[in-house]
């Protein structure tokens, strides 16, 4: 049987033990809390009956998914520090430690959106500091433990080079959507929440464009990846649409607290402009992805991996970035494709979250994946 690139068969995956599954924990887990978690921001847009309800099933949901997550991952250090130092260092696996505090500021970003679905806003508001400031260390410690182990390498050539290299500079886009905010929330903060934001947009923006051209290259001259990681094609779609939220976090920022002598009107101009602008690059690439999973699919079989949570989290971003377009253009055409976002989001998260169920019934995705 052969699930992503192991080729074991199904009694070798049934004996994995705890311990086994301890240390051979795939840092990628960390992407299903993300697709489970971007879901609330996803629905923000439609009316608050229907909403809140599915934010709040989505919410606990993801919670317990990153407590489950948390307890082997952590084990792991402890216990297999060579399994942690091993993952850090593989060209693929490295980058998907980021997607640990990543899933801290998501579901901090759904404490922000839904202050007051289980506790006072006030609580709510102080938990989601406290989830920015962990989750935006964490992102800051994983991204340069990754990136220096990296330069060092003598191992990595550029057919190592996808769209899983995007994880990384997204990371640092994603610390503005939330710290915006909070610098509304907690002015007296302001400096602190605004510097951040604005140093971290430009790390990750810029990340993002020298990782792009890597990825490209790849694309371009070598051979596509490896059909198990075909839904990683997916990734493409986010940093751009995470530009778009920021984008419009930074407009709401300047319109409630103006700074720098900026007029908000110049900055509320130029974010739309720019909204639009990366949502229709996000559009762009979400049809590329769609037409390289496609391709895979009509040439060979597809088969389930762990790498198949790609699809949800990209494409949540997607979903919270045509909506956020919606919203500066109010354009009809802008509010029907969000509604297929939307619902394509939940149609995938639906398909992928039971093949996880299946795969872990039978162990198969615990199986080492290098």
């Amino acid at each position: 049987m052969t699930q992503g690139t192991w080729t074991m068969d199904e009694q070798t995956s049934q004996s994995m033990s705890l311990p086994k599954i301890i240390e051979e924990f795939n840092p990628a887990w960390f992407a299903a809390v993300m697709g489970t978690a971007v879901v609330p921001l996803a629905v923000s847009f439609l009316d608050p009956t229907i909403s809140r309800p599915i934010a709040a099933i989505f919410i606990v949901m993801s919670v317990a998914m990153f407590v489950a997550a948390l307890v082997p991952w952590t084990l792991r250090f402890f216990m297999y520090p060579d399994a942690i130092r091993r993952d850090l260092s593989h060209p693929i696996a490295g980058a998907f430690f980021p997607t640990m505090p990543i899933a801290l500021i998501i579901i901090g970003l759904n404490l922000l959106k839904y202050p007051d679905l289980f506790a006072s806003p006030a609580t709510s508001h102080a938990i989601a500091w406290w989830l920015w400031i962990v989750g935006s260390v964490g992102i800051y410690v994983l991204g340069f433990n990754v990136l220096q182990r990296v330069y060092h390498s003598q191992a990595v050539d550029l057919t190592h080079a996808g769209f899983g290299w995007y994880i990384p500079p997204v990371s640092k886009l994603l610390i503005p959507v939330a710290g915006f905010e909070l610098a509304v929330i907690y002015p007296d903060r302001f400096e602190f929440a605004f510097g951040l934001s604005m140093i971290s947009f430009g790390v990750g923006f810029f990340l993002f464009m020298f990782v792009a051209a890597l990825v490209y290259q790849r694309y371009m001259l070598e051979s596509l990846p490896a059909s198990r990681l075909a839904a990683t094609s997916f990734i493409s779609v986010a940093p751009t649409a995470i530009i778009a939220v920021a984008l419009f976090k930074l407009m709401h920022l300047f319109e409630a607290n103006p700074a720098f002598g900026i007029d908000p009107n110049a900055v509320a101009a130029f974010s739309k402009l720019g909204i639009i602008a990366t949502w229709g690059f996000s559009l762009w690439a979400f049809a590329m992805a769609l037409l390289i999973v496609t391709s895979h699919a009509l040439r060979s079989e597809l088969p389930y991996a762990l790498s198949w949570w790609a699809f949800t989290f990209p494409s949540g971003a997607l979903a919270v970035a045509t909506g956020v377009t919606w919203k500066v253009t109010d354009f009809t055409s802008v509010h029907w494709f969000y509604w297929f976002t939307v619902v394509f989001l939940l149609v995938v998260g639906a398909v992928v979250a039971a093949r996880t169920v299946r795969a872990m019934i039978t162990r198969q995705v615990f199986i080492p994946a290098h």
